[in-house]
């Protein structure tokens, strides 16, 4: 019998345990978001900065260096945000039809409503694999975020 309390209590311990880790991580890894821009249909992000406009107004503009947008090789990001503010910029990316794992990136705040950082996107099994760039504004009336899409090429496929 007290064998059996003793793994009862190790077990509620252990599951206790598990609850409170995913409590505590599911804000950074589900983030709740105010305000959507709307997915630009016509962005392509190998020929120049893309513009999402924010349902409550305001532009956030996102561009990646170099515009080859190569894997495995550091990436430059570059935010540029009007008519808002932001506290902190990050851009999480996320494949649009296979799970990548997190990947998101907190950007530096390099002039007034400007943010710059480095990201490195992985190799897919795939030969072409399409992302979403999610640029997560936190501002002092909540998160906001803006969808961009882009695709990148296994290196295999360019040749």
């Amino acid at each position: 019998m007290a064998k059996r309390s003793l793994w009862l209590f190790i077990s509620a311990t252990i599951l206790g345990g598990i609850g409170f880790a995913l409590y505590s991580v599911w804000p950074t890894l589900f983030p709740r978001v105010i305000a959507v821009a709307p997915l630009v249909p016509d962005c392509n992000l190998r020929q120049g900065a893309c513009t999402g406009h924010l349902p409550e107004g305001g532009k956030v503009m996102f561009e990646i260096e170099p515009r080859s947008i190569p894997l495995l090789l550091p990436l430059t990001l570059e935010v540029r945000i009007q008519d808002h503010e932001a506290t902190s910029v990050e851009v999480d990316f996320a494949g649009t039809d296979m799970n990548m794992g997190y990947n998101r990136v907190r950007l530096n705040a390099v002039g007034p409503g400007t943010w710059r950082g480095q990201a490195i996107l992985p190799v897919c099994v795939r030969n072409r694999m399409t992302w979403e760039a999610k640029v997560l504004l936190a501002t002092d009336l909540g998160l906001m975020a803006a969808p961009f899409r882009f695709d990148t090429f296994s290196p295999a496929a360019r040749d």
